[in-house]
């Protein structure tokens, strides 16, 4: 397992508050508003979820949070 594979999925962890195993929009809200001044805008928290939510449930799972975050997918060029 890579370490950027691993560093996604203890993401996830961090994030996922009620450890259900599933990301919702309210979790990676929280996550975000954690970050305060420095969390993203409210734009770039949905595309986030469109982008990582293949199966369209409007929940992330972790399969999908890795193969979008686990691969630097995720980060501003």
């Amino acid at each position: 397992m890579s370490s950027a594979h691993e560093a996604a999925e203890a993401e996830f962890k961090r994030f996922d508050a009620d450890g259900d195993g599933l990301l919702t929009a309210d979790e990676i809200r929280a996550a975000n508003d954690a970050l305060g001044g420095q969390g993203a805008a409210e734009s770039e928290i949905e595309a986030f979820i469109a982008a990582a939510d293949s199966d369209g449930d409007g929940m992330i799972e972790l399969a999908e949070f890795v193969a979008l975050v686990g691969h630097g997918r995720h980060e501003k060029a």
